[in-house]
Order: structure tokens, then C-alpha cells, then sequence
């Protein structure tokens, strides 16, 4: 229930297409199981038939899962100060939120000029679906920063997903 299976032929979806005796067309099967479908092997029965005759095949679809990844804080709280020079450090949780599980996690930053962000780990070999990881990420402000607010977008990848999270740093500028 819930699957979507669509025929083609010729790049049109069709119901129906006329073949000349002797002849043969090459029809597309194109299946689309539902959103939360769990993963596992589904048969897929097709059938064509005419007022006389009929053929069928079974299909097999294979569902390995879905990919889905969120970078977020523990406390879902996206916004920090630092002063400038110094350095400011931050849990961030990793989480497969999908039904497949994600390997090689790449952590990554888009940061101000001068800026740093490092990660530990940098990568993450993987993460089970419906479980997290906790990344430490360390945030250097660049010594010559002015007072105001800073945007760091820090990434979470895979080869399938990705997930941003962009932060707002207030920088406050030393006393000395």
C-alpha cells in the first residue's frame, strides 16, 4: 500500500501502447515506494494483456533505506559570544534521522575572514539510524574582529545528505 508504480514509453506515462504483430516495444517500469517505507525486498507484480492473451513478470524492488542527517546543538540554541582573539568551543550533536546508516560524516565551516573552526572528530565513520554523535567544534575569532555580530555555518555531510546549521557569534572586543 502506498507504493506509486508508473509505466513509460517513449519518456510519456502510458496505460496503454499499440504493438504491430511480430514487434516488440520497450516499456519503463517506474516505482516509487511510500515516504516511510522500511527497508527490505518488495515483489512487484506487472501484468500486460490484450483481449486474448496475457504475460506477467514479478519485479523485485530493493529498499535499503532513506538518508537523512540534522547538525543541531543539544539545546537546539544556534547563536554564542566570544571575544575577539579568543577561542570558543561547542557541543554539536550529529544525528541519522533517516532509516539507512550514514558513513564517512564530514564536519566542515564557512567562517569570517581570518576565522578558524576546528572539528573533533573531523569525521565521523558511522552513525546508526535513529542514533547521534556528539562533535566538539572550536570557533577562533580573528584577533582584529570588531564588535558586532558574525555569522559561522558549520556542515555535516555524507555522499547522500548534508545538513547546515548557521550560527550567530556576538564578538566582544577585549579591555586590555
Amino acid at each position: 500500500e502506498g507504493w506509486d508504480v508508473q509505466f513509460k514509453h517513449s519518456g510519456s506515462n502510458v496505460t496503454s501502447v499499440n504493438i504491430e504483430p511480430n514487434a516488440s516495444e520497450t516499456i519503463q517500469v517506474v516505482v516509487t515506494p511510500p515516504q516511510k517505507v522500511e527497508a527490505g525486498t518488495y515483489k512487484i507484480k506487472v501484468e500486460a494483456s490484450t483481449s486474448s492473451t496475457s504475460a506477467s513478470a514479478e519485479l523485485e524492488a530493493v529498499v535499503t533505506g532513506k538518508y537523512d542527517i540534522r547538525l543541531r546543538t543539544p539545546n537546539d540554541l544556534l547563536s554564542t559570544s566570544i571575544t575577539a582573539g579568543s577561542t570558543r568551543t561547542l557541543e554539536l550533536l550529529v544525528e541519522n534521522t533517516g532509516t539507512a546508516e550514514l558513513r564517512d560524516i564530514d564536519l566542515s565551516a564557512t567562517t569570517p575572514v581570518n576565522w578558524e573552526v576546528t572539528f573533533e572528530p573531523k569525521t565521523i565513520l558511522s552513525i546508526a539510524p535513529g542514533e547521534s554523535a556528539s562533535v566538539q567544534a572550536t570557533i577562533k575569532a580573528d584577533k582584529e574582529s570588531i564588535a558586532g555580530d558574525y555569522v559561522v555555518g558549520m556542515t555535516a555531510s555524507t555522499n547522500e545528505k548534508s545538513s547546515n546549521a548557521q550560527f550567530r557569534v556576538a564578538v566582544k572586543t577585549s579591555v586590555l
